[in-house]
């Protein structure tokens, strides 16, 4: 996220559904990882890209793998 390259707390909503049952869901990512699920019942999944951010240099994630 924006707030791991610019050493600063930034937060993210996202507002969604389960792609398997459709079920709405709204979930809350901040940039040290830490997030919440609105909605009781779903168990959403993350994963943080295994990055050296100091020496990260590309464009964005993408051009990194």
């Amino acid at each position: 996220m924006q707030g791991r390259l610019t050493e600063t707390l930034t937060k993210a909503t996202i507002e969604t559904a389960c792609g398997h049952c459709g079920q709405q869901m709204r979930l809350t990512v901040d940039s040290e990882m830490q997030y919440e699920a609105e909605l009781a019942g779903p168990k959403p999944m993350f994963f943080e890209p295994q990055i050296d951010w100091p020496t990260f240099r590309e464009p964005n994630i993408i051009h990194a793998y």
